[in-house]
């Protein structure tokens, strides 16, 4: 009878081992946030139109056009893992660092509350919006790189475009932001 008690001991001991050497610590989860706050944008222009506090919904959209904004990003990001760039061929997952939601999801909204701050009389929605509304301007963003390495530099690079209601481009060019953590 002993023996049996014992040997459950011991299996039950070396169950819970096994089970705390599995574990790992819970990863870390990130969103992006917006850039520019409202007020800074203010404090930078004391005679702009943008006030530090937001302004109605009517007097914010009145006759302002409707902006739509998307992000894409690559394969490679498209991922709950951020990616560390450990050379110039070679990528690595942090699996402790994780993005909170879908990359293309956060990097739209933040986009869009940073454009918000900006044009304080212009509506503008992610896409695709669960509204369905009809956009006036398309912006999109296809990002190439959004990625840091070991140092702690972070590079975005990739293609805006704006096109009008019909489709037609307006605008494009290129992106290039690299910055070091501080």
């Amino acid at each position: 009878h002993s023996i049996r008690r014992t040997t459950a001991i011991m299996i039950s001991a070396a169950a819970l081992l096994l089970c705390a050497a599995c574990s790992s610590p819970p990863s870390q989860l990130y969103q992006l946030s917006p850039v520019i706050a409202r007020s800074q944008v203010a404090a930078a222009d004391p005679g702009s139109a943008v006030a530090a506090t937001a302004p109605t919904p009517t007097d914010r959209f009145a006759g302002g056009p409707l902006v739509g904004v998307s992000v894409t990003v690559p394969e490679y990001l498209d991922r709950l893992d951020i990616i560390e760039r450990t050379n110039g061929n070679e990528l690595k997952p942090n699996y402790s660092a994780q993005w909170a939601e879908d990359l293309a999801v956060t990097t739209s909204r933040a986009f869009a509350e940073d454009l918000s701050a900006l044009l304080p009389t212009v509506d503008i929605v992610t896409l695709p919006s669960r509204a369905h509304r009809d956009v006036d301007y398309q912006l999109t963003l296809e990002l190439t790189r959004f990625e840091s390495d070991s140092t702690g530099r972070s590079t975005l690079a990739g293609r805006w475009s704006i096109a009008d209601r019909s489709g037609n481009e307006r605008g494009s060019g290129r992106v290039l932001l690299a910055d070091s953590a501080k």
